[in-house]
């Protein structure tokens, strides 16, 4: 809603603020928003990229790029143009680079599931990072053109919404078959456990495998992502339909 608001109104000639500053205020809101999104997608699809890169990282880069390419070229030039050229292609490079990267692995993972909901959801993990692709694109092609840059990316929004009804089905699917397979050693230890006492306390866990709470913290993380689960409450979930079968 505030990117929206702020790309609605600046820039605006009758505002006393000049318009180099209206500008760049803009782009931070649109930059801010648009790693927001991918912090969300991230996450959410568990996308990788070559080496292990951390948010923190990711976001200093963007940050430090964006003062060098964009804000520094148009405070001296003074044409907007020229400094959104530098700073977008050098992402749309980068970004692309990892298109390339998310694809291939996203496939991978299509190709071996067996489900058709979470090769829907792999899939749909490809369709939200093409759509943050299309931002450095259209902006480039078309300039500060609201209807087409919006339309491109409202479809990554239109993704994770669609994406949304299928979550219901997908935990009821996940909590049938869960797969082992894709834990290490150690993580499918603490699975175990925890789907035989969900009320365990984390502080037991830790105490019990002799590993920080720290470390037990990484691995939970792992879990939750490998195998789709949001919270402790549907570890307990799944260890009511599991508590006859599993072999621990």
């Amino acid at each position: 809603m505030v990117y929206n608001i702020v790309e609605g109104l600046l820039p605006d000639k009758n505002f006393e603020i000049n318009l180099v500053s209206q500008n760049i205020f803009a782009w931070i809101v649109g930059l801010a928003v648009a790693f927001h999104y991918f912090v969300f997608i991230k996450n959410e699809y568990n996308l990788t990229f070559k080496g292990k890169l951390s948010l923190q990282l990711i976001g200093i880069f963007t940050l430090l790029s964006f003062i060098i390419l964009f804000i520094l070229p148009y405070t001296i030039t003074g044409s907007l143009e020229t400094s959104r050229t530098y700073f977008l292609g050098f992402f749309l490079a980068l970004l692309s680079f990892a298109a390339i990267l998310v694809i291939h692995k996203q496939y991978i993972k299509i190709i071996n599931r067996k489900n058709i909901l979470f090769k829907i959801y792999d899939f749909n993990g490809i369709l939200a990072f093409l759509a943050l692709l299309s931002l450095p694109v259209t902006i480039l092609i078309f300039g500060d053109n609201q209807w087409i840059e919006q339309t491109f990316f409202s479809l990554g929004f239109f993704v994770l919404t669609v994406d949304h009804f299928f979550y219901g089905l997908r935990r009821k699917e996940m909590k049938k078959n869960i797969s082992f397979e894709t834990l290490t050693i150690r993580e499918t230890q603490i699975l175990n456990i925890l789907l035989k006492d969900p009320n365990l306390k984390y502080a037991e866990l830790s105490k019990a495998l002799n590993i920080s709470e720290g470390a037990l913290s990484s691995h939970l993380s792992n879990i939750y992502k490998k195998l789709g689960i949001k919270s402790k409450d549907e570890i307990r979930k799944i260890s009511e339909f599991y508590k006859n079968t599993l072999d621990v």
